[in-house]
């Protein structure tokens, strides 16, 4: 298994040839399996890709577009998807989700080191899930979107906010005189809120039950049972105390659902982390920030765009990042087939 440094030379030695690298590992892996592969990765660990994209790094609803775009000409009935993810919009998932079963009867995810929350969700639909050591996903209690009371946005999860709203409830009623510490809290608590934290937390278990029950647990007995089993650890917030909890290989296996750890298949494991290091290296050294694509060279990548800044004559330019498009969205770039 290569370094990283020996996937950068090997970029390098090929005339910064990102594109043709990945396609070439994706191509590897697919040797390997005997099953088409695609990309779905994002720079969500890039705090500058995260900034210049104004976070756009999530699944959002774009990206069915590319998810239709690289399968549409892919035939049979099996799929393998590589994610790295933090996740995003449940409803963009169950798009993407409902498309690809929708294409394929066999359908597995495979995990080189992250998929979180949504992520995860989207994991749950697959007939199997493929992890080593390093995977993680995690839990997919919602999170929702506030604004402080200085107007920064910030984000709070679903439960959270119901479990602090009914200290709040309980507090008041036993003693009316702390309302003035609970006001600065109770503010940003806007009158639809606490209705909107429980039907996104419905949404992310019924999801997961659905997927599980329909498809990785299909034909057993107990498939009701573990879904729901499932769904429930899974979304349980106050069991993993935070969002970005790591859940690893050991966790789901002990829920009862269908993961094989990759070590078992050395050299596809092995396959599977050259093509991440070829990823990680094109969204560390492009401005790609994120990266759906297979190895025939149909993809659908997402790009900051560079500015140059002109300054007055006793200044130097500025070289800037910014989201291209209307309106300070990312510009979205597509490659079809060459």
């Amino acid at each position: 298994m290569p370094s990283w440094i020996e996937t950068k030379q090997e970029i390098t030695r090929r005339n910064n040839d990102y594109d043709g690298v990945r396609r070439e590992r994706i191509r590897a892996v697919e040797a390997l399996t005997g099953r088409p592969l695609i990309v779905y990765a994002t720079a969500f660990l890039s705090r500058d890709k995260v900034q210049t994209s104004s976070g756009e790094v999530v699944i959002d609803g774009r990206d069915k577009q590319g998810f239709d775009e690289v399968t549409a000409n892919i035939d049979g009935d099996s799929l393998d998807v590589l994610l790295h993810s933090p996740g995003g919009d449940p409803q963009a998932a169950e798009s993407i989700v409902e498309l690809l079963r929708s294409r394929f009867s066999s359908l597995r995810f495979i995990i080189p080191d992250q998929a979180k929350s949504a992520a995860t969700m989207m994991c749950c639909a697959g007939d199997e899930i493929l992890m080593d050591e390093r995977s993680e996903l995690g839990p997919i209690d919602p999170q929702m979107l506030l604004t402080r009371g200085d107007g920064v946005l910030i984000r709070a999860p679903a439960q959270a906010i119901l479990d602090q709203f009914d200290r709040a409830k309980d507090s008041l009623s036993k003693n009316p005189d702390h309302l003035p510490a609970w006001l600065p809290i109770l503010q940003p608590l806007g009158p639809s809120l606490l209705t909107e934290c429980e039907a996104a937390d419905q949404l992310a278990r019924e999801l997961v039950t659905s997927w599980l029950k329909r498809y990785m647990l299909s034909g057993r007995a107990d498939a009701a049972d573990l879904a729901g089993q499932a769904a429930e650890y899974l979304a349980d917030s106050k069991r993993h105390l935070s969002h970005g909890r790591r859940i690893g290989l050991r966790q789901m296996k002990e829920l009862g659902l269908a993961v094989q750890d990759m070590k078992d298949t050395p050299q596809l494991q092995a396959a599977i982390w050259e093509l991440y290091q070829a990823i990680v290296w094109t969204l560390d050294d492009t401005n790609a920030f994120k990266i759906i694509e297979n190895g025939r060279g149909e993809a659908f990548i997402r790009q900051v765009i560079i500015h140059q800044i002109s300054m007055p004559a006793e200044g130097k330019p500025l070289r800037r990042q910014q989201p291209g498009g209307p309106a300070g969205q990312a510009k979205a770039k597509r490659k079809r087939k060459r």
